[in-house]
C-alpha cells in the first residue's frame, strides 16, 4: 500500500505538495512529472468528455517549490473538433509553470489505401522483465518510489535509456490518474533515464525547462514505457527526446529542453 494518499492535497483554494512529489534537483523542489499530473487533472476538469488529448506542454518558468500551489485554468477554445485548455500554476504570487492541453474530438474517416498505419507492434520488453530503479539516497523521499514506480533493465543503473513507469498514487485524493496524466508523468523522466548511468555523483545538473508530448492515441493500462536519448552541449544547453509506449505499442513522443549547469557536491 502506498504511503501517501496523493501527490498533492487540497489546501484552501490551492494544493499542497506531499513529499511523494519531490524531485532530484533540491531537497525542497518538486518533480515536473508530478506537477504535470496535477495540471492535467485540473485541465481535464474543464474538458469536454467527447475529446481526446493529442498534445500536452508545460513551461517550467521557475523552480517548482515544496509550497502551496495555486492554479488558474481557462478554456481558450472549444470548437467542433478541437479544444485548447491552459493552466497557470503559481506559488507565493509568482508564476512557476504554464501548461496547456490540446484535445481533438474523434471522427470516423475512411482512409485511402497506403495511408500511414499506427505503430501497434508490442515492445521487446515488459515491466515484469525489469528491476526496481536504484535509489539515489535511501534517506530521502522522491517521486520515484513514493509517487511513481520505475522499472529499469539493470538494477545498478538509473539511466539505461529505457524504463517502465506506473503512477502509484493520484495527483489529488480520490481521483484515478487519467491516461494523459500517466503519460506526462513518465515522459518527464526523459532527461534522467538517458542522462546518466548510475547513482554516482556527476558534476553537471540537467533539469528540464519544459516538457512537450504529442500523442497519437491515449495509452492503455497503468504502465508507460519510455525510451529516451539526450544530447548535451558545452554551452549549457541540452535536449532529451523520448518515445512513449505501452504493452501494445508506441503511442507518442516527448521532448525536453535541458538547462545544464555545474552541480554542487552532495
Amino acid at each position: 500500500m502506498a504511503e501517501f494518499e496523493a501527490l498533492f492535497l487540497p489546501a484552501g483554494d490551492g494544493w499542497m505538495p506531499t513529499a511523494a512529489s519531490l524531485g532530484p534537483w533540491g531537497a525542497d523542489l518538486l518533480h515536473g512529472g508530478a506537477v504535470s499530473a496535477l495540471a492535467i487533472a485540473l485541465m481535464e476538469d474543464e474538458a469536454d468528455d467527447g475529446y481526446e488529448a493529442v498534445r500536452y506542454s508545460a513551461d517550467f518558468i521557475r523552480a517548482l517549490p515544496l509550497r502551496k500551489l495555486d492554479a488558474e485554468v481557462r478554456v481558450v477554445r472549444k470548437g467542433n473538433r478541437l479544444e485548447l485548455i491552459e493552466c497557470e500554476i503559481g506559488s507565493d504570487g509568482k508564476l512557476v509553470a504554464r501548461c496547456s492541453l490540446v484535445r481533438v474530438r474523434p471522427q470516423p474517416v475512411e482512409l485511402p489505401e497506403g495511408a500511414p498505419t499506427p505503430h501497434d507492434q508490442a515492445p521487446p520488453d515488459t515491466p515484469e522483465d525489469m528491476f526496481d530503479a536504484p535509489r539515489f539516497d535511501p534517506n530521502r523521499t522522491f517521486f520515484v518510489g513514493a509517487g511513481i514506480e520505475m522499472r529499469v533493465p539493470d538494477p545498478s543503473q538509473f539511466g539505461g535509456g529505457t524504463a517502465w513507469y506506473r503512477l502509484m498514487i493520484p495527483a489529488m485524493p480520490g481521483r484515478e490518474p487519467s491516461p494523459t496524466a500517466r503519460a506526462a508523468a513518465a515522459a518527464d523522466f526523459g532527461n534522467g533515464v538517458s542522462g546518466f548511468r548510475s547513482t554516482e555523483f556527476i558534476p553537471v545538473s540537467f533539469p528540464n525547462a519544459d516538457l512537450v508530448l504529442h500523442l497519437s492515441r491515449q495509452p492503455r493500462g497503468e504502465w508507460i514505457r519510455l525510451e529516451a536519448i539526450s544530447e548535451w552541449r558545452p554551452d549549457g544547453i541540452g535536449l532529451a527526446r523520448g518515445r512513449l509506449g505501452d504493452r501494445e505499442g508506441v503511442f507518442g513522443v516527448s521532448e525536453q529542453s535541458l538547462v545544464l549547469s555545474t552541480a554542487a557536491p552532495r
